[in-house]
């Protein structure tokens, strides 16, 4: 595996967005529950909790063989596309929003038609 300086960063990557999203899952209970912030150590649990199961994580992603067989062919995979210019992509979104303006205008012209014949029916 040649990649495994970019297998170990998103691993890192994925182990710090589990802390974050528990430690604010958890200190959201704690903020918005009176209860909880009574429960006798939850102070511990609170800083404790999200980075043991951070850890936790971590390891089980190091030692999984599966993931990181996946993830070193998704790496190489990606090291083979070729990426468009910055030409090409200017050009290609300018089509995009075109064709959105385009569908837009579309659907509220026929809104406003049905719109008008519906009125028409139900008030005559």
């Amino acid at each position: 595996m040649d990649n495994r300086k970019i297998i170990v960063a998103s691993y890192l990557a994925t182990s710090m967005a589990l802390w974050f999203l528990m430690r604010s899952a958890i200190q959201w209970f704690y903020l918005t529950f009176y209860q909880v912030r009574r429960l006798p150590g939850i102070t511990l649990v609170r800083e404790a909790l999200p980075v043991l199961a951070a850890a936790v994580t971590l390891i089980i992603l190091l030692r999984h063989p599966k993931t990181n067989v996946l993830l070193d062919e998704c790496v190489s995979e990606l090291k083979k596309v070729t990426w468009p210019g910055r030409e090409e992509v200017v050009r290609s979104t300018t089509v995009v929003l075109i064709c959105v303006l385009f569908a837009s205008f579309m659907l509220a012209g026929f809104d406003l038609v049905w719109g008008k014949v519906i009125g028409f029916l139900l008030h005559s």
